[in-house]
């Protein structure tokens, strides 16, 4: 008896991860974030070996963990190194974050990209 119920118990268990989860489907006509970045020029208050800014969601769904990247660009334009970073919060469309990642504090060329995000909801369009 007591060997019948462990196999109908383990049965239960290889079913049910047989299912997996089930992801999400965004709305139809949903096109996701557009992102605007508004690098902050130094002031005197501010350390050096940081870029810092806004970061603004102008398209459609909360957006979290955005990752944002800076790379260090040569005189050519190639990139010679990367540093990351976050913007902090979720950003709802409309809204803003204010992201800071730490980089050499020599003066060279940069662009701030968003290398990551994660939806966290979205808004039917």
């Amino acid at each position: 008896m007591a060997r019948g119920m462990l196999a109908a118990f383990l049965l239960v268990i290889v079913l049910a991860g047989a299912a997996g989860p089930v992801a999400a489907q965004a709305p139809a006509g949903f096109r996701g974030p557009v992102f605007r970045i508004e690098q902050q020029t130094q002031g005197i208050h501010d350390r050096p070996g940081f870029v810092t800014g806004w970061l603004y969601n102008e398209g459609q769904g909360v957006v979290g963990l955005v990752r944002m990247r800076v790379e260090m660009l040569d005189g050519s334009g190639q990139v010679i190194s990367t540093h990351d970073g976050w913007a902090y919060g979720n950003v709802p469309p409309g809204g803003r974050a204010y992201f800071r990642v730490p980089v050499p504090s020599q003066s060279t060329q940069r662009r701030v990209i968003v290398e990551s995000f994660v939806i966290q909801a979205w808004e039917s369009p």
